[in-house]
């Protein structure tokens, strides 16, 4: 009865855990709100000299879920930490004595971060910051968003692309503000679900951003990361049967120029399978409007072979006309260039 009762008990708690989601717009932050009875300034915080206010940003990447080439862009989640000290609240907490409590981002100062270059950004929880008894406000937040990036592939599938997240902030003096980032915070998760790719080591940059929409200079952040395509699928799917294909056209400068069946049978049924072949890869290809190394190896390659399919008709017709040393010779050399040729359409497509 005690075991049937338990395994009741546990069943219970497992469709719980499995159906009951977390509730949506929830804070953050831990602890009570505060409450303060007066209002606090919404004008920067003081400071000796009048002294820069220095905010800290950190961001720390969960994951990337998507490259989308067309609309240049990438489905990320990330969290992003944001700090500042305002002494006035610290004297606000002393007078309640409590250390630590929560408050509404619209009713304090604060550097107003922004998100900028996006096709679609979500919060996951509310506006609040943190308040702590020495004054250090700091606000934290997870995004769920699908950001702008530029992206090149023209060197596919063997290219590298930088996905950026890029903050600005837009205070009221916005010139009075020293942008700090925060290394400590600046990394990314060890195990992202990006397939495919491999990540690399985060750049951070702060700066000035001189927007022409508010004629002013803000600060700025930008997080970079280096993401490198894992191109040994590519290769063994779309690079190496072709190459197999053309190594097969080579096949026909050593039949003799007076086999016109044989040679023009095998140089056309090696045309029409690498034709079929392109149009089975644009599934696998990058959709952008210009030429990718591996365009302009496969255009390559049918020139190649409709070449070796031109010198079997001119040798063909050498040959019947009592040229057949010309015709040999011609075979003899193209042996020996074709390779040639293919090496250098290697190396001008994907070097």
């Amino acid at each position: 009865m005690v075991k049937r009762s338990l395994f009741l008990l546990g069943l219970v708690l497992c469709v719980l855990v499995l159906f009951i989601q977390p509730v949506q717009g929830a804070s953050f932050t831990i602890g009570p709100d505060c409450n303060f009875t007066s209002s606090v300034p919404r004008t920067r915080p003081p400071s000796e000299g009048d002294e820069l206010t220095k905010v800290s940003i950190g961001i720390y990447l969960i994951d990337i879920l998507h490259l989308d080439e067309i609309r240049e862009s990438f489905e990320t989640k990330f969290f992003m930490q944001v700090q500042w000290q305002d002494p006035r609240l610290a004297e606000k907490l002393q007078q309640k004595s409590i250390a630590s409590c929560n408050i509404k981002m619209d009713d304090i100062w604060n550097p107003e971060p922004y998100v900028t270059k996006y096709h679609q950004l979500s919060r996951e929880f509310d506006e609040i910051a943190s308040v702590n008894s020495k004054g250090t406000v700091t606000y934290r937040q997870i995004f769920d968003a699908e950001l702008i990036t530029p992206l090149d592939f023209t060197k596919y599938p063997f290219d590298t692309q930088d996905v950026t997240i890029t903050i600005f902030l837009m205070p009221n003096q916005p010139e009075k503000v020293e942008l700090v980032a925060n290394q400590e915070i600046n990394k990314i998760f060890d195990q992202l679900s990006f397939v495919g790719w491999s990540v690399g080591e985060v750049k951070t940059q702060t700066g000035l951003f001189a927007s022409k929409l508010f004629q002013k200079s803000l600060p700025s952040f930008t997080f970079e990361v280096e993401i490198k395509r894992q191109s040994k699928f590519f290769v063994k799917k779309a690079i190496f049967p072709l190459l197999i294909l053309i190594c097969a056209v080579y096949l026909i400068f050593w039949i003799e120029p007076n086999q016109l069946i044989p040679r023009v049978s095998l140089s056309s049924i090696i045309l029409l399978s690498v034709i079929a072949y392109e149009l089975n890869l644009p599934s696998q290809l990058p959709r952008v409007p210009y030429l990718t190394a591996e365009d302009t190896f496969l255009i390559g390659s049918i020139i190649l072979i409709v070449l070796a399919l031109t010198e079997t008709i001119v040798t063909y017709k050498l040959n019947r006309e009592e040229q057949k040393s010309l015709a040999l010779s011609i075979d003899f050399w193209l042996r020996w260039l074709f390779p040639l040729f293919l090496l250098g359409l290697l190396g001008f497509a994907f070097l």
